[in-house]
């Protein structure tokens, strides 16, 4: 009964919406985003306990809140303990429940205090607790309500999917009619202006020599195409037609553009895409691309890994933190697999982001972990919603290669693997001890996709940890799936990541070096970056029928291809320099050049497939456009990689695991069976 006061009394002072200052002086925690202010919640918790008699029955309703009981205080633990039922903030049902959770919570009434999180959206007690990254503004959740009490919508056939909000268009909003019409008057005005004069007031010897030729001379069609009025006439109105059309594109571009918001401006109103999706700040792993290069005779520390031995240089420069966008999901259910594998980590391909991994994400993990596993998917920098690094500075066109965003997969798939020690630590320590915690010192199982372009970075991962025994992570699984590498089913280009710059011309930063470099970065972004930013965003934006007409040619039956999944591509469309993250990472891949020793991509194919305790699975779709695997590239990975399994999905196209998500679990299954 206290909880259901509090929540009516929530209502009544946060009735004018979530965080909003005009309680007097609420102050808006990020934290509590899409919820109510702290300052609220903890005025509604004290003045609902001093308006309860002893019997729990309402004395008084209404009544000012005191200013002195309005300031929140936190305990010495750092969580609000008011802010929870019996128990404080050791599990009891949270209280900041949105308003729509009101009913719910009647009916439940009667239940145990000790309940999960009811919803998405509903913050439990430990991540209150434990919410340092919360308070710089680092972390932010997807949930089911923006910080303004919107609620969100979710696909009918995707439920972890979210609508783009109303406010966010993907494409060109079109120009009112009114507005068009009067743009083609002016137009018109404007051309003719000496073009109607010339017409109508002129009575030149030329008009009058061609009246006569109409009438008197020439066979009709001569006459009308020698008239000098209808030549000018048809002029006139091409000269309007192109003027009218330059100034409905300036207008539209001004005025009726698509949405370009940030994603940590979407993080921060709650506004993010998925339910599953995580923006945090990321320090990548310094990963340096793996050669076959030999170590010196004095040095017995060589790792061989399998017969071609290589070496992992550690001389890779200190890693810059960006802002990164992920999905993340823990195990909810075993369903009885045999896979057990602690972590799951999957890469996306070119064009994508994680939510290309959305339909099958959740059930892969729950098949494939080992009961409280987790899986991790983020945005390779240049594609969906993770920051865009400015490419113009020293060393920012790095940060768009292979090895960066590998270690920001490293770097994630740590931070989730931490969080699951720390939350079975708790569970064996509120249980009776456990075997002693006698697993905690055991490796990992780690499972890795690629899709795609992501292939490389899901081999790359796979060949750190190898390398990186401390780490205790085993990459028991690696799955390609319609794997683009360059070699194996694209042309060879040995090597991979931008060449290094030598130390000289590192030192020479006199300024004439400077000058230049400021020259050609803005003559650049005037005669290439611009025009090539705008007609991307035109070809992709200017129609909502782009995606579905690119989607088609990549699926292998178009019939399959459903609104969500056109959705889950579109999405990334509203935010701020898509088109600069696309075109700085086709830049990095121009301008990567082989670098000495490196491995190539067949190479790491062969290095990950002769790992110990290491499987390697290849599905592809036989009607696959993009990336054609089938026929000789196939029969080539069956010859020359006998350790690999290669599976082949009859009728579909360059991404089986949407197009079918039950036939892609099922073939995975059965692959790893075998």
């Amino acid at each position: 009964y206290p909880l259901i006061k509090l929540q009516n009394r929530m209502c009544d002072l946060c009735g004018i919406g979530p965080n909003s200052r005009q309680h007097g002086g609420d102050q808006t925690d990020l934290r509590f985003a899409g919820f109510f202010s702290a300052d609220a919640i903890e005025a509604a918790v004290r003045q609902s306990g001093a308006n309860l008699n002893d019997n729990g029955v309402s004395t008084q309703e209404g009544g000012d809140v005191d200013e002195d009981d309005a300031n929140g205080e936190e305990d010495d633990d750092g969580t609000y303990a008011n802010f929870f039922g019996a128990g404080g903030g050791g599990g009891g049902t949270p209280a900041f429940v949105p308003c729509k959770e009101a009913s719910f919570l009647r009916r439940r009434s009667t239940a145990s205090t000790s309940t999960t999180s009811l919803s998405p959206c509903t913050f439990s007690t430990t991540s209150l607790s434990s919410s340092a990254s919360l308070a710089d503004d680092s972390f932010f959740r997807g949930g089911d309500q923006s910080q303004q009490g919107q609620q969100r919508v979710s696909r009918p056939d995707e439920p972890n999917l979210f609508e783009i909000p109303p406010e966010l268009s993907a494409t060109y909003r079109p120009i009112p009619l009114l507005l068009q019409l009067f743009i083609g008057i002016a137009s018109a005005l404007v051309v003719g202006r000496s073009s109607i004069s010339q017409l109508f007031t002129s009575s030149s010897s030329l008009f009058t020599q061609s009246l006569r030729q109409i009438l008197l001379v020439a066979p009709l069609p001569q006459r009308l195409l020698s008239f000098a009025v209808v030549r000018k006439a048809l002029f006139f109105l091409l000269r309007t037609a192109l003027l009218s059309t330059i100034a409905k594109l300036s207008i539209q571009e001004a005025f009726f553009m698509p949405s370009s918001v940030t994603p940590k401006h979407l993080a921060e109103r709650g506004q993010l895409p998925s339910r599953l999706s995580k923006y945090t700040v990321v320090k990548p792993v310094a990963v340096s691309a793996p050669s076959n290069k030999k170590t010196d005779a004095k040095d017995n520390e060589q790792v061989s890994i399998s017969a071609s031995s290589w070496k992992e240089d550690d001389s890779s420069p200190p890693t810059v933190p960006i802002g990164v966008h992920s999905i993340q999901y823990t195990q909810q259910n075993n369903n009885g697999s045999k896979h057990k594998y602690d972590g799951i980590y999957l890469h996306h391909g070119f064009g994508a982001s994680s939510l290309s991994w959305l339909p099958v994400f959740p059930a892969l993990v729950d098949r494939l972990g080992s009961g409280s596993a987790r899986g991790v998917a983020h945005d390779a920098p240049g594609f969906g919603f993770t920051d865009r690094p400015n490419a113009d500075v020293d060393g920012g066109l790095e940060q768009y290669g292979f090895e960066n965003n590998v270690g920001i997969g490293l770097a994630l798939l740590n931070d989730s693997l931490s969080e699951q020690d720390a939350s079975t630590d708790d569970a064996q320590t509120d249980d009776a001890p456990i075997n002693g915690g006698a697993n905690q010192n055991e490796a990992k199982s780690i499972a890795i996709f690629g899709h795609s372009m992501g292939s490389k970075s899901a081999l790359l991962t796979a060949l750190h940890y190898a390398s990186h025994p401390k780490l205790q992570l085993k990459p028991n699984l690696v799955v390609l799936v319609a794997p683009a590498l360059e070699g194996v089913s694209l042309p060879s280009r040995k090597g991979y990541g931008l060449k290094k710059k030598s130390s000289s011309a590192k030192e020479s930063n006199g300024w004439v070096r400077i000058l230049t470099r400021r020259v050609w970065i803005a003559w650049k972004k005037v005669f290439l970056d611009y025009p090539f930013r705008y007609g991307l965003r035109r070809v992709v934006c200017g129609t909502k029928d782009f995606w579905r007409r690119g989607l088609a040619l990549a699926w292998g039956d178009p019939n399959r291809l459903s609104d969500s999944d056109v959705l889950r591509f579109q999405w990334a469309s509203v935010t701020k320099g898509w088109e600069e993250g696309l075109i700085n990472f086709t830049r990095s891949r121009i301008l990567s050049s082989p670098a000495q020793h490196a491995l190539d991509d067949e190479q790491l194919l062969r290095e990950v497939a002769n790992l110990k305790d290491t499987k390697v699975v290849i599905i592809y779709g036989s009607n696959d456009k993009v990336v054609r695997i089938e026929g000789s590239v196939a029969e080539t990975l069956k010859r020359d990689f006998p350790n690999v399994k290669v599976v082949r999905m009859e009728g579909l196209g360059h991404d089986p695991y949407e197009e079918d998500v039950d036939g892609f679990l099922f073939e995975l299954e059965k692959a790893l069976e075998k």
